[in-house]
């Protein structure tokens, strides 16, 4: 399934084609961004980020889901 993770303030994009849930790929590009890659898949380091990164669930009109984060401004939707 594909997966865009946006930054809201440059609009830069990330595509993610794997079977994770919209959560785990923000986290991924979030990582991805801002932080050491070498840590993407340090289940503890995500866990830090993932608290830190207060992950809201917003549901649309349309009924999409979408997960946004207010402190890095990055919002994930497939």
């Amino acid at each position: 399934m594909k997966v865009t993770v946006m930054n809201t303030l440059n609009e830069e994009k990330q595509i993610f084609f794997n079977g994770y849930d919209l959560e785990t790929n923000l986290i991924s590009a979030i990582i991805y961004s801002t932080e050491d890659r070498r840590k993407i898949l340090d289940d503890v380091y995500r866990a830090k980020i993932t608290q830190v990164a207060k992950v809201e669930y917003i549901k649309s009109k349309n009924g999409s889901i979408k997960v946004y984060s207010p402190i890095f401004d990055m919002i994930a939707y497939y």
